[in-house]
């Protein structure tokens, strides 16, 4: 079975469509495991310090939709840096230009986009989970919660 963390890396996969046979001009997968989980763990480090409730994991994160909005900000910023990185022009000296590496503004700007869902999302859950904390009562959320991906493969 799965760890909690390995469910994640699939559903923010899903979330970003990255799999080869939908990837035309990459051979692959764009993000690998690896990187995936970074990021739901900068997420999960992001959360723990913007709140003043006891920390939470990765298996007790209130809020799927919220990590995944977060770990998906967290993973496009880093692609980001490498596209800059890895950014470069090439002209034929006829005119035809061919650019690489060229999508850090897209990334950056569709990490911006999801940066303030991110905060606006994240401060909501802390605040309701703050007011359930003060009157002794669980946490619920208005957040959708995965449970198991176990027999979805696509």
């Amino acid at each position: 079975m799965a760890t909690r963390l390995e469910q994640l890396v699939e559903i923010v996969r899903s979330y970003l469509r990255d799999y080869p046979e939908l990837n035309r001009l990459i051979n692959g997968m764009e993000s690998s495991k690896r990187s995936i989980a970074t990021a739901i763990l900068d997420a999960v480090e992001d959360f723990n310090t913007s709140s003043p409730l006891a920390a939470v994991a990765v298996e007790s994160f209130p809020s799927t939709s919220l990590l995944r909005i977060g770990a998906v900000k967290y993973l496009l910023e880093s692609l980001s840096l490498l596209q800059a990185r890895n950014h470069t022009t090439y002209s034929d000296g006829q005119g035809v230009q061919i650019n690489e590496s060229d999508k850090a503004p897209i990334y950056t700007n569709l990490a911006q986009k999801l940066e303030s869902e991110w905060e606006r999302k994240k401060a909501k859950l802390i605040t309701r989970m703050n007011i359930a904390n003060s009157m002794g009562g669980g946490v619920t959320s208005d957040f959708y919660s995965y449970n198991t991906l176990g027999e979805i493969d696509n």
